[in-house]
């Protein structure tokens, strides 16, 4: 079966991600056999089967996933079929389940056997009433009159029903969902674009800027490299540890100048652009590193797809830099000031014409779970739904497995 998903993050009142919620399409949604109805008489759940083989430490780091689920399959055992830890899977139930008291029974099993339960927010919230001490959350629109009503409706109830509000877009809407009283949060908010100018950069952040600067130059010196580097203790001995093990050591590794010369250019330069993203995202949400490495292994695999395998370096790196002002704290003209980077590169980053725009733009579509305009493209590039989804399952497992590795062993990308 052809599928497209995204783990859209959840978060809280701090910014900190709590969980994911899988946003799928199934096929070609512009198609007939597109259509995510086709899965309501379906046993079997190609979500549980997407968990079960990437793995929750791979997926969402361990943390909650929300699984769509049909009335067919509540009636099924689904505690057979999930394999991951089912204290962390919570059961989406969409608009189409039944609130019929043979459901309200099911879902009080699975509460029994360990999983969590959600339920998509309906207009009659009465019917929805019966089921609050059996779900721990409610997904609810971000509109104030739905909102304030279902709140009100969870509050009289007493029971610990946590709301979280979809497709939270900016800070103004985040800081509206707070004041009613929501703790969980959806949405693009988390990156929105710095409006405000700094005058100055965060020290912490100075030697970082001047190493991206450095190797995102295109051809930089490998000297000017290892000097940067090892006024940062921390970061030299993670380049050291990665450099010991990989395949391309040979012999003792004299000199930070040695290592880099070991590994090459390029190799430097992936591993350098990785290791300080992660740190320079340290400081502000954490789902900003998890995004900007997503995007950059993302665009890199889409490259076959979009006929751009020569650019395969600058799509990564694009990828990588798509949220440097969120990281710098300044708009993107500036930040990019901080930095060398390829003029492709650039303009795609500044909404100019490039050669790049068209993987860019797919890649947020993608992220954004827009079915409709990935579809779109997929038909008119004859690109297949299979492919795409492997390029972007290939990119969380790379992910995974790179924070997954000891925080002194990262590893090239």
């Amino acid at each position: 079966m052809d599928i497209m998903v995204v783990p859209k993050p959840i978060f809280n009142a701090s910014k900190t991600v709590k969980g994911y919620y899988l946003s799928f399409q199934l096929g070609n949604a512009l198609l007939e056999e597109g259509r995510p109805v086709s899965l309501e008489d379906n046993v079997h759940s190609p979500f549980f089967a997407f968990v079960n083989q990437i793995g929750l430490a791979t997926l969402t780091l361990g943390l909650p996933i929300f699984v769509p689920v049909t009335n067919v399959q509540l009636a099924t055992d689904l505690e057979r079929i999930c394999e991951v830890e089912r204290t962390n899977v919570v059961l989406l139930m969409g608009k189409k389940i039944d609130l019929s008291e043979a459901n309200l029974q099911r879902i009080a099993r699975f509460k029994e056997l360990g999983f969590q339960a959600a339920f998509i927010h309906r207009t009659d919230i009465a019917a929805m009433e019966p089921f609050y001490p059996y779900i721990d959350y409610i997904f609810s629109g971000n509109d104030t009159p739905e909102v304030m009503s279902l709140a009100g409706s969870v509050r009289r109830s007493r029971q610990p029903v946590k709301v979280i509000a979809k497709n939270v877009s900016d800070d103004t809407t985040f800081e509206r969902m707070k004041a009613y009283g929501l703790e969980y949060f959806e949405g693009c908010f988390y990156v929105e674009a710095v409006k405000r100018v700094k005058t100055q950069v965060s020290p912490l952040k100075v030697n970082y800027i001047r190493l991206l600067d450095q190797v995102s130059q295109e051809d930089f010196e490998l000297d000017q490299f290892a000097r940067i580097i090892q006024e940062d203790v921390a970061l030299a001995m993670q380049f050291l540890k990665m450099v010991n093990t990989s395949s391309v050591r040979s012999g003792e590794i004299t000199s930070l100048r040695h290592a880099a010369a070991m590994l090459g250019q390029k190799e430097v330069k992936k591993w350098a652009t990785t290791a300080v993203t992660i740190t320079l995202g340290q400081e502000g949400p954490n789902e900003i590193v998890r995004l900007s490495m997503l995007r950059a292994k993302f665009c890199e695999n889409l490259a076959g797809l979009f006929e751009l395998g020569v650019h395969r370096e600058n799509l990564f790196l694009m990828g990588l830099f798509s949220v440097l002002d969120v990281v710098m704290e300044r708009p993107m003209k500036d930040a990019l000031a901080l930095v060398h980077v390829p003029d492709t590169v650039r303009a795609a980053l500044m909404g100019q014409p490039s050669v790049l725009n068209e993987v860019y733009q797919f890649t947020r579509l993608y992220e954004l779970a827009d079915w409709s305009e990935i579809s779109r493209i997929a038909l008119i590039r004859n690109m297949p739904i299979n492919r795409i989804f492997q390029a972007y399952n290939d990119a969380l497992v790379w992910y995974g497995e790179l924070v997954m590795a000891p925080a002194a062993d990262l590893r090239e990308p």
